[in-house]
């Protein structure tokens, strides 16, 4: 292990996180593999990088943006594109990626390509440990790690919880960390180690758990938003992917046709064309119009109702802050099951039409309704929030043990 008493905070996805002495004189190296392809992996890695906080050294290395070459390296800009606009060569690539041959195949094909570029920040940084968050970076760079002689602990996250893509699942990683029992099955189901796959929850950050049982109102008016109105919470994840803007204007004209009272908040996230679009718009209703949004906890526990696509990250927070969800669509594939999964659960519905969607708005924010209350309580009872800190310690007792062998 190294000295270095200093978390390192990533110039891209944890720079809200200031560097601090930690306690110890000697902390492990802890490197976490994460990309900016949408906003679940940058939010997956940073609520690990605070669980560690006074435990480890954290290095985020973002391997795909940061140093993968030419045309690699532009999946972070063209992911929104892609499922926003082509959902269908999504659902293709997908289905490309469902056999475990076709995707060593492609790993053998882009290794010689790749390894140059992205071998020294891996070998450099010699870390203690390895957690990767993103499916591409887990059998590639433990080859280089291995390759180079650095036995470290190597731990998958994954960060799809109910329909993992066959990438996420190395039969070489010394554990894998899933959120629920059916990615376990898909795990073994794809031949791993039944010993090395650990069903822990999806991480997300402790200020999700710190909001559970604030009163909405006091939330609201913290937020500078008027306190006495239910609110409506639209989002498209860190991209604004989705019909964010017709599935709004639908749902307020429904509500102010139905005199009922209510306000919205529309997080466009990193789409700045659709956030001027929505800013522009004469809402019949009071309506606010947010870009990324940071304070995500303080949102939640002011919302009575989420309105989303079905990202992982985004449900498991609604959950542990008991806001209920209303899911508009989902990206083909590896979310698909998150929408089976939340009505499974009767935490929140699917409702791709947008007319359906408005009519189940109005009708559950209806004074007196009492279904947004009991699927609260549903959603409380599949919150996890405290998977990040299971994961790290589970992470800290397999490093343990290897250095004792």
């Amino acid at each position: 292990m190294h000295s270095n008493d200093t978390q390192i905070a990533s110039r891209r996805g944890l720079a809200g996180y200031a560097p601090f002495v930690a306690p110890m004189p000697q902390l492990p190296r802890v490197a976490i593999l994460t990309a900016n392809i949408g906003g679940g992996h940058r939010a997956v890695a940073r609520s690990l990088a605070e669980a560690f906080e006074g435990l480890a050294t954290v290095i985020p290395l973002y391997l795909i943006d940061d140093y993968a070459p030419f045309p690699v390296n532009t999946m972070a800009a063209t992911y929104a594109p892609w499922v926003n606009h082509a959902p269908w060569l999504w659902r293709l690539a997908y289905r490309f990626g469902s056999s475990r041959g076709r995707v060593e195949w492609a790993e053998l094909a882009t290794f010689p390509f790749v390894r140059r570029q992205i071998s020294p920040p891996l070998v450099t940084t010699w870390p203690d440990l390895v957690i990767s968050v993103h499916p591409l970076q887990i059998n590639l760079p433990l080859r280089i790690l291995r390759s180079a002689g650095n036995r470290a602990p190597f731990i998958s996250v994954v960060t799809d919880p109910v329909t993992p893509p066959v990438a996420w699942f190395c039969p070489d990683v010394d554990l894998c960390v899933v959120a629920t029992e059916p990615a376990r099955k898909a795990a073994l189901a794809h031949g791993m180690d039944p010993s090395k796959v650990k069903v822990i929850g999806l991480p997300i950050r402790r200020a999700f758990a710190e909001i559970q049982g604030r009163p909405r109102p006091d939330a609201r008016a913290a937020l500078g938003i008027p306190a006495d109105l239910p609110l409506v919470l639209m989002t498209g994840g860190g991209a604004g992917i989705g019909k964010l803007l017709p599935s709004a204007k639908a749902i307020s004209d429904q509500l102010a046709r139905q005199g009922t009272p209510a306000q919205m908040a529309i997080i466009a996230g990193h789409n700045d064309a659709l956030q001027r679009r929505l800013r522009s718009e004469p809402w019949p209703i009071p309506v606010t119009v947010l870009g990324f949004v940071e304070d995500m906890a303080g949102w939640l526990a002011a919302t009575d109702l989420l309105i989303t696509k079905a990202g992982p990250t985004t449900l498991a927070e609604a959950a542990c802050a008991g806001v209920p969800v209303l899911i508009t669509g989902f990206i083909p594939g590896q979310e698909a099951g998150n929408v089976t999964w939340i009505q499974e659960h009767n935490a929140g519905v699917f409702a791709p039409d947008i007319a359906q969607a408005a009519q189940l708005v109005s009708e559950w924010l209806r004074p007196g309704n009492p279904q947004l209350a009991e699927m609260a309580v549903r959603a409380r009872a599949v919150a996890q929030p405290e998977a990040a800190f299971h994961v790290v310690q589970a992470a800290l007792n397999l490093l343990r043990r290897n250095s004792t062998e």
